[in-house]
């Protein structure tokens, strides 16, 4: 016969306080590895030895980076003024135009000028290969122009808009649990510099949620007139008056690196990416001013294609 289970309450409720604090414990584990490998390697990184011909092409390349920015927001500011005096601020709403832009691997080795890390920030590109819906016009364009190494932009097609919402649509999940307290999830890391000095680094543990439920869309976007998903991409595709709520209400969209390796069609990548780079330089010399000239726009469908 089988043997019959024990059904003591006392016996039940300590397993159960046995197994909630079994499975607190683990987590706090798992944290506490989580956080001995991030100073793990941030220490290795501190002891790896660096040759000194890497050092000097990486301060070649900052410095060289900080005049193009200098010598861009100069020249800038002169074009903005001649703008100003020449144009009418009735006709820049005719002139808006929507593109897609996304963060890339800048210049190797320089670091990122303040004013850039500025512009980013704005963006919202604080990440690599993160991506934004933007509406261009006279006042973002020279934004733009000044963090032009590190992003391409492009115009989308209304199919990229629809598969990179319906994919990779995604909302911060402060906004859909508006009673989670912030102060219990967040985690302090401190890490020792080189100099003894203690930095505390300030860590927020970043949840999203898919945007797959059009009730949730009706009731936080309900009093703009948007009540579900294609609302959303129509606001979008005609850059309706909501178009900055919208943006605002996505999350950076989180597009996939893109392939590395050495095989054949890499190498072939890497050849078209070197050309490509000449061709834009050459293009740079000939123009008499680079604040007067466009800004370089890429086929995004086939960007977005390969990475989403």
């Amino acid at each position: 016969m089988s043997e019959q289970l024990d059904s003591n309450p006392e016996i039940l409720l300590r397993k159960r306080r046995n197994a909630d604090k079994l499975r607190l414990e683990k987590q706090q584990l798992a944290k506490k590895r989580e956080n001995d490998k991030k100073i793990n390697k941030l220490n290795n990184r501190k002891q790896k030895f660096i040759r000194v011909e890497s050092l000097i092409a990486k301060n070649k390349a900052s410095i060289r980076e900080n005049y193009r920015i200098k010598r861009l927001s100069s020249s800038l500011k002169e074009q903005t003024k001649t703008d100003k005096a020449t144009t009418n601020n009735d006709n820049d709403n005719d002139n808006d135009k929507l593109v897609f832009v996304v963060r890339v691997q800048g210049p190797l080795g320089a670091k990122i000028p303040v004013k850039s890390k500025k512009i980013l920030n704005i963006l919202r590109l604080n990440h690599l290969y993160n991506g934004v819906f933007i509406k261009l016009n006279s006042n973002i364009e020279p934004l733009l122009k000044l963090v032009s190494p590190y992003i391409v932009i492009g115009k989308p097609s209304l199919s990229t808009i629809r598969n990179l919402i319906q994919k990779r649509g995604q909302v911060d999940s402060s906004i859909t649990n508006n009673n989670t307290d912030n102060n219990n999830n967040n985690t302090n890391l401190i890490i020792q510099n080189n100099d003894n000095k203690e930095e505390i680094i300030n860590e927020k543990p970043v949840v999203s949620s898919q945007l797959n439920d059009n009730n949730f869309i009706e009731e936080k976007l309900g009093d703009y007139g948007i009540i579900c998903v294609e609302d959303i991409i129509h606001e979008i595709v005609t850059l309706g008056d909501n178009f900055k709520t919208v943006c605002n209400f996505l999350k950076p969209f989180e597009l996939n690196p893109p392939i590395n390796g050495w095989g054949p069609l890499s190498k072939l990548k890497r050849l078209e990416q070197r050309e490509s780079v000449k061709v834009s330089k050459l293009n740079s010399k000939n123009s008499i001013n680079s604040a007067f000239a466009k800004l370089q726009e890429i086929n995004i469908d086939d960007f977005i294609s390969e990475q989403i």
